[in-house]
């Protein structure tokens, strides 16, 4: 069953939705024939880790199996200009997701200006993030560049927060003299939940973030005849709690080098947070400024193979790349806020139906764990090593 808060979301969807159709469908006709389809996807993972777990008990000896993912997703092309698309997700992940399905996005998509050299519409509902390279395709496991995300920039440990919103999106296409331009737009209500809270708060609490809301734009612009494509996204996030509050100011860059066999991608990251009127009711600092940078390398042996290096690199207060301050205001391990991931992996696709990945990663820090998996933060180990299966199918 699902619970409240998760479908006062789908309620609140619905009714988005039923006003879209009456508003935009009154600009166009159906079509005779409405055009659809749909799609799915399985994927299931191992994990195996020393000393920390992540996606489950992956430090007892024989790993976690608790990593797997059930999708299905569909649209409806209604006339020319207009489409509803929807995906539906079961997503199991340790702690932080229990594999209850769950409505991953659900809009209708407004689509007015469609000419040879330029496209601008409208959506809503509940849509994807526009954050980075990879946030909006991030829950299908063919269209990630690992078995996980880069997590000094993609938390899993907050997917929940980064994944969708509840709200209205504009987006615009056009070649320009700098070359193809993407740019999107959006405004909407935030998913909250258990490990929102533990990342903001230090832990869940009674009470949840009320009316959390996010505003972000991006920019993309892909250079024609160039190896290259560059990203630039900007979100301001405001999280009301009791008589206080918790904004927060992101900035990402991403950019990407294309060969036929060399793929070298980097993205990074800047944020601000402040803790508003929060003193009294939780131990937590008045600000902080995270800063993230990954990068990483991908060399297609041949169709179905591919490697992956990547270096990954963590630090939610900024300067302190110790954690001496952050151990000295908080009394926790310094080691708790930032993380350094050396990672290499391995692809294999034995055919467009089968993804076959595996990854290794040796990692100094612990600043993007669950606390649902890891409890303890005072048992948690600076050093540790992970090693990564999965095996995914679509049809």
């Amino acid at each position: 069953m699902l619970s409240g808060h998760r479908s006062d979301f789908q309620i609140k969807t619905a009714l988005k939705l039923g006003l879209a159709l009456l508003l935009l469908l009154g600009h166009g006709k159906l079509s005779a024939e409405p055009q659809g389809g749909w799609n799915g996807f399985i994927s299931q993972g191992w994990v195996l880790s020393d000393h920390n777990s992540f996606y489950g008990d992956s430090s007892d000896s024989h790993g976690s199996v608790d990593y797997r993912e059930l999708g299905l997703n569909g649209f409806i092309q209604l006339n020319p200009q207009f489409k509803l698309n929807g995906q539906i997700l079961s997503r199991r992940a340790g702690g932080s997701s229990d594999g209850e399905p769950e409505i991953d996005y659900l809009f209708a998509d407004w689509s007015p200006l469609q000419q040879a050299d330029q496209q601008a519409g409208i959506r809503v509902g509940r849509i994807k993030n526009p954050l980075g390279f990879y946030n909006a395709t991030r829950d299908i496991a063919f269209t990630r560049p690992g078995v996980i995300m880069p997590q000094s920039i993609y938390f899993d440990q907050v997917r929940e927060l980064q994944l969708s919103s509840d709200g209205v999106a504009l987006y615009y296409r056009k070649p320009s003299r700098f070359g193809d331009l993407f740019v999107d737009i959006q405004q909407g209500e935030l998913q909250t939940g258990d490990e929102t809270e533990a990342l903001f708060l230090g832990e869940p609490q009674a009470r949840n973030f009320s009316d959390s809301r996010v505003r972000l734009a991006r920019i993309m612009v892909e250079p024609r005849n160039q190896p290259w494509r560059f990203g630039l996204t900007g979100t301001k996030a405001n999280f009301p709690f009791g008589p206080g509050e918790v904004d927060l100011t992101m900035v990402i860059f991403s950019a990407q080098y294309n060969l036929e066999l060399w793929s070298f991608t980097t993205e990074m990251m800047q944020a601000k947070t402040n803790w508003i009127r929060l003193g009294p009711l939780l131990p937590l600092p008045d600000k902080s400024r995270l800063k993230a940078i990954y990068l990483q390398a991908d060399y297609r042996v041949n169709p179905k193979w591919q490697m992956m290096a990547r270096i990954d690199h963590l630090d939610i207060h900024g300067v302190d790349h110790t954690g001496a301050g952050f151990n000295l205001k908080m009394g926790l391990p310094g080691y708790l806020s930032y993380a350094k991931d050396w990672t290499l992996g391995l692809r294999y696709q034995p055919s467009a139906s089968w993804d076959l990945k595996t990854e290794l990663h040796r990692i100094e820090g612990a600043a993007w764990l669950s606390r649902q998996d890891n409890p303890n933060p005072f048992t948690i180990k600076r050093r540790w090593n992970m090693l990564l299966f999965q095996a995914a199918y679509r049809f």
